[in-house]
């Protein structure tokens, strides 16, 4: 007769003990064979409780899943965002890009703000535009605040316009993501 249930000890069990639930695995298969039920249609149970609890587990877990992906989505929907456009003054627009590159996208994120995307016009534009993202209003104050306050952004905008002022004008917005936006 070959096993179809294996027993694996349990690391703290004795030898006597695997013995003896070895012993009682057989008694139950034997005592389930020699019952009402064919070999095969044992087998076939078997076969069907395993599939049951697979299926089971994994729509539990696919549930799981869409319980945690809302709740990620629900968090990311409270973002507040900051659409920010700079002008530069004529030819310093890759100055500008410098500085962002190299120092502010590094302070921002030190400052609690989260960088989301950089872009520049296609059709050559003298501007920068990028938006952030804050926690909420009061958030992004403070965030703001301790950047201007920060040694290093004082130094780098210092350096940035040692051959003169970069920037001519700032504009920003703050900005909540609607209930269809794919980006929330």
């Amino acid at each position: 007769m070959s096993r179809l249930i294996s027993h694996a000890p349990t690391p703290n069990a004795s030898k006597s003990d695997s013995n003896h639930a070895s012993a009682q695995d057989d008694r139950t298969i034997q005592a389930s064979q020699s019952s009402h039920t064919s070999p095969s249609t044992f087998g076939k149970t078997l076969l069907l409780w395993a599939l049951a609890s697979l299926i089971g587990g994994g729509l539990g877990y696919g549930y799981t899943l869409k319980i945690s992906q809302a709740e990620a989505n629900r968090a990311e929907t409270k973002k507040l965002y900051e659409l920010r456009t700079y002008t530069a003054l004529p030819g310093r627009l890759d100055a500008l890009n410098k500085r962002f590159r190299d120092h502010t996208t590094q302070l921002f994120a030190k400052h609690g703000m989260t960088n989301v995307i950089y872009l520049t016009p296609a059709n050559g534009d003298n501007k920068l535009i990028y938006l952030i993202a804050h926690e909420n209003e009061a958030a992004a104050a403070a965030s703001w605040k301790a950047f201007r306050e920060d040694p290093a952004w004082k130094a780098a905008r210092e350096a940035s316009e040692a051959d003169g002022k970069i920037v001519e004008k700032v504009e920003s917005v703050y900005l909540n993501a609607t209930d269809y936006s794919p980006m929330k």
